[in-house]
């Protein structure tokens, strides 16, 4: 995903004048995002014969499904098409101005750079004058897992009734590299216990969250972190390891 949006791009390259190798490459690749009609955000892409692309996508508002895009089939070339949702195994939606949507983040931490998706509290009904929110802080599991800017119900409670959320891809998270991936090697329940910890104090810094209202949970490998965080740092004032 794009470090400033969140969203998906779709890269396609043309090879009808050349190899991918040659000197003019770059200027044959063209790059498709939300708003040429994809997702917010998708994978597992799979053509069809006459130019459909079939897709796993979905978005901060919209629950993940199976998305049919038809952009690049030539006579609807330049012309936006939305991308059809052709199943989903969910109808839950959101009432217009309650969707807190992700901005991606970065903070310092003990080996360097760090990620996550920040959720403001958004809830067009009430308003707050404390100076900053409570912040619940959520670890994915794997914990070579990564989380997204997909759907999250889960997050999405919390940040309608006056929490921020901060949605942390540790070091050891796919979707950064393979040195980013090798942190957590030898070092689970210290790297990620680091990292979920200065996320928090990032956004402290940064007037996002109240250093007194800080909370974390995570279940499977992120209940692990959760409880290590809890255990031996002094950060968060409550916390739940869902298993």
């Amino acid at each position: 995903p794009d470090r400033d949006t969140g969203r998906t791009a779709l890269l396609v390259f043309d090879e009808a004048d050349g190899t991918a190798g040659s000197s003019e490459a770059a200027d044959r690749v063209s790059t498709f995002t939300a708003d040429d009609g994809l997702p917010h955000m998708f994978g597992g892409l799979t053509p069809a014969e006459d130019g459909t692309l079939y897709m796993i996508g979905g978005g901060p508002d919209v629950p993940s499904g199976v998305y049919a895009w038809r952009g690049l089939i030539s006579e609807s070339a330049g012309e936006i098409r939305a991308a059809e949702l052709i199943a989903s195994s969910s109808n839950a939606s959101i009432v217009d101005g309650y969707c807190s949507v992700p901005q991606p983040i970065d903070f310092e931490s003990t080996l360097g750079t760090a990620y996550g998706y920040y959720y403001p509290p958004t809830n067009p009904k009430y308003y707050s004058t404390e100076e900053a929110p409570p912040l619940l802080v959520k670890a994915h599991g794997g914990p070579t897992a990564a989380t997204s800017a997909a759907y999250n119900p889960t997050i999405q409670f919390w940040t309608s009734r006056g929490f921020a959320v901060l949605d942390v891809d540790y070091g050891g998270s796919t979707g950064y590299g393979r040195e980013y991936r090798r942190r957590l090697r030898g070092n689970w329940g210290v790297v990620d216990v680091d990292d979920v910890c200065a996320g928090a104090q990032a956004l402290v810094a940064r007037g996002l969250a109240d250093a007194k209202r800080l909370a974390i949970d995570g279940g499977s490998a992120g209940g692990y972190t959760t409880l290590g965080a809890l255990a031996f740092r002094d950060v968060f004032t409550a916390g739940c390891s869902l298993y």
